[in-house]
């Protein structure tokens, strides 16, 4: 698996990188997190922008951006998510690209990520607009409501391969620890295998074991909360930091 950098940090070498998925609906929530902001120890920032109110009226996004820039130096991945993954708005075509050419431009962004099953034409536009900005690109894929067999997971990776993500992304619902050891171990094969950096999870109270792993299947970045969760199974970043230093302490 070869790794990227992105700022200070390099994805897919050494212990999995911690971002903080960060859940606000408008200026005045981003304001009130400038403290656990700065005061926190993580690796990424994930800005969430379909919880944020009037997304695409005016310069609200970039305003918003920009407000958030001055709070850390760390990468800042944004990320739209659509109503069918787990997401709070559902964009059409024109305004889902028009979204992310706008993020693209502002130059206070440093990843993106893109749904894969936004359709080939969409998927083939967004990452292009993202590169052409020198913009690296998180692909991802989440499913809710099950586990996919091991060669369908493949397959999605291969696509993500294929579409030139420079991050590939999965997040699947288990129902049986035999799913939650499915998806550990096709990761595993898929991060040996692969020339792109690897990130999956296994959501739910019974998929919290593939959020501190990485370090053993080869999954290269984890989300931890800061203040709210964006996904069920979600650690809370300070337990997630002293697990991964006990973890990771020879």
């Amino acid at each position: 698996m070869k790794s990227i950098s992105v700022r200070d940090i390099t994805i897919g070498e050494g212990t999995p990188k911690v971002c903080i998925p960060l859940v606000i609906k408008n200026m005045t929530e981003l304001k009130s997190m400038e403290p656990l902001i700065k005061e926190a120890s993580f690796d990424l920032l994930e800005l969430r922008v379909d919880f944020i109110e009037n997304l695409l009226e005016g310069l609200t996004l970039e305003t918003l951006l920009e407000e958030l820039r001055q709070y850390t130096v760390k990468p800042i991945l944004l990320t739209y998510r659509s109503l069918r993954e787990g997401g709070q708005i559902q964009l059409s075509d024109e305004e889902y690209l028009e979204l992310v050419s706008r993020v693209c431009l502002t130059k206070c962004i440093d990843m993106v990520d893109i749904e894969m099953m936004s359709g080939n034409a969409l998927v083939y536009k967004l990452v292009t607009h993202a590169h052409n900005a020198q913009i690296p690109v998180v692909m991802s894929y989440h499913n809710f409501e099950r586990t996919l067999k091991r060669e369908d997971i493949i397959e999605k990776f291969e696509y993500m391969e294929a579409m030139d993500a420079d991050v590939m992304k999965i997040a699947l619902m288990p129902h049986s620890p035999q799913d939650v050891l499915e998806l550990m171990k096709t990761t595993c094969d898929m991060s040996m295998r692969s020339d792109k950096p690897i990130v999956t999870m296994s959501m739910g109270t019974l998929g919290k074991i593939s959020r501190i792993s990485g370090q053993v299947t080869g999954s290269a970045i984890t989300f931890a909360s800061l203040d709210q969760a964006s996904a069920p199974g979600q650690i809370e970043l300070n337990s997630m930091n002293t697990i991964l230093d006990v973890l990771n302490h020879d």
